[in-house]
């Protein structure tokens, strides 16, 4: 539904203004916040309250906010870290999410379709259709993209904002040779399926949606609204870590047994030696044990008009 026509059909809401949310703790949210403000009035879309936020509690209190005045859209600007706090307080409610894309990787924008460009973003927005579509949940945190294990994790850890900021996607390769050189694998029992199996390998990917890091793809047939979660390991050693991540490049992973690839809605994982810590979105905020699954259809968002078309 397009937001005019959203308007039209509700016209007892007095909806004139959409609150918009900038990070302004970060450098991306302070040097693009008056960009992003322009594109969208130069859209035609008329934003307030601006709420520049200094912390994610602070945003998230605000959001909350937004969900008990029944706000129809709210406006969030910034990367997938971003968004994935502000689906933590939005799904389940009648509040949508629009993205305004301003991180690294733009993931959940990608699995949108919502332009990385902030103009052509903001006119999609002005444009775009309210789609309601599948988030993950670990343990009691909600995901959007993907949680790993394994070397994603050192990274994310060893990795700066300001190498993100220079660097942009080309920080993560940059990141990870010397990371390589001293990681071990992880001992995983994973359960899913009404089924059990052990697992040794550097890297464990579960993930929600089509996109998993910036344009890399968790199969070339996943969606945000297909009610599943998309499990693969890559390498219990150098030589098959090494050629599963090359597989996973080109979109040929799911076709490898020493991937054990799956789909499951629900799935528990935990670690044979030792708790790890789990990149859940960007962020290292679980620890093994870990309990997931797909929650269906319980995010609202302002997507692309053209989001599905091809499908």
């Amino acid at each position: 539904m397009k937001i005019g026509s959203f308007l039209d059909s509700h016209l007892s809401v007095l909806f004139m203004f959409i609150p918009i949310f900038i990070n302004v703790n970060s450098k991306t949210g302070r040097q693009n916040a008056d960009a992003a403000f322009e594109a969208l009035e130069k859209a035609g879309v008329e934003i307030g309250p601006k709420h520049l936020t200094q912390s994610a509690e602070e945003a998230e209190k605000l959001l909350r906010e937004c969900v008990i005045a029944k706000d129809k859209i709210v406006i969030v600007a910034g990367g997938d870290g971003a968004l994935s706090m502000a689906a933590n307080i939005l799904a389940g409610s009648e509040t949508a999410m629009a993205a305004l894309p301003m991180g690294t990787g733009n993931t959940f924008a990608r699995s949108i379709e919502m332009p990385l460009d902030l103009t052509d973003a903001a006119a999609a927005i002005a444009t775009g259709k309210i789609i309601q579509v599948d988030v993950g949940r670990v343990n009691d945190r909600v995901f959007l993209n993907s949680v790993t294990l394994g070397i994603s994790g050192d990274i994310v850890e060893n990795l700066d904002g300001e190498t993100k900021a220079r660097l942009g996607l080309l920080s993560w390769p940059a990141c990870i040779i010397p990371i390589l050189w001293g990681h071990h694998a992880l001992h995983l029992k994973i359960s899913s399926n009404g089924k059990s199996f052990h697992l040794r390998t550097h890297q464990l990917i579960i993930s929600n949606g089509r996109y998993l890091a910036g344009p890399i793809e968790a199969a070339p047939d996943a969606s945000l609204q297909d009610s599943c979660l998309r499990v693969f390991a890559l390498g219990n050693d150098w030589r098959s870590l090494l050629k599963s991540t090359f597989l996973w490049v080109i979109g040929r992973h799911n076709s490898w047994k020493e991937t054990h690839y799956f789909t499951a809605k629900k799935l528990c994982v935990e670690s044979r030696k030792k708790v790890i810590d789990a990149d859940v979105d960007g962020e290292l905020c679980e620890s093994t044990p870990l309990e997931l699954e797909v929650q269906t259809g319980v995010l609202h968002v302002l997507a692309a008009q053209k989001f599905g078309s091809d499908n």
